[in-house]
């Protein structure tokens, strides 16, 4: 489940997921949501992988995201698929979109940064959630 919430000068998603792997993936999903309004429609043909360490797992979502922020900014690509793989402190990332085209893609609201404000990674009853903060 992914829940878009309003706030002051920012946009925020709750997140909620039957594993963290998958709460890492609706996380990207989510916030390129907010960017690209019409998502469903970008095919997953071009793909970016890495591999990022943090000291938690709060660090690690917040750089995952800040990664993939650059990969639109910078080089122009769209993703709309997601495998995260985590592990104690780092994870490896496979992501798959297309680059920007102003004829098939509507821009949305421009994300400059996740925040850590109320990010806290949960698990309750099996399930992960967390609420994401983007800075607009």
């Amino acid at each position: 489940m992914i829940e878009f919430i309003e706030h002051t000068a920012d946009i925020g998603i709750r997140i909620v997921s039957n594993s963290i792997n998958e709460l890492f993936e609706k996380a990207g999903y989510g916030m390129f949501k907010i960017i690209c309004e019409n998502l469903d429609e970008v095919e997953c043909k071009e793909v970016i992988s890495g591999e990022i360490f943090a000291n938690d797992l709060n660090e690690l979502l917040y750089l995952f995201l800040e990664k993939l922020i650059y990969e639109f900014d910078v080089k122009g690509i769209i993703l709309k698929c997601f495998e995260v793989e985590i592990f104690e402190n780092h994870l490896k990332y496979k992501a798959m979109g297309e680059f920007y085209n102003p004829k098939k893609h509507k821009i949305g609201t421009g994300v400059k940064s996740p925040t850590y404000y109320k990010m806290e990674i949960k698990q309750n009853n099996n399930k992960f959630e967390t609420l994401i903060i983007f800075d607009i």
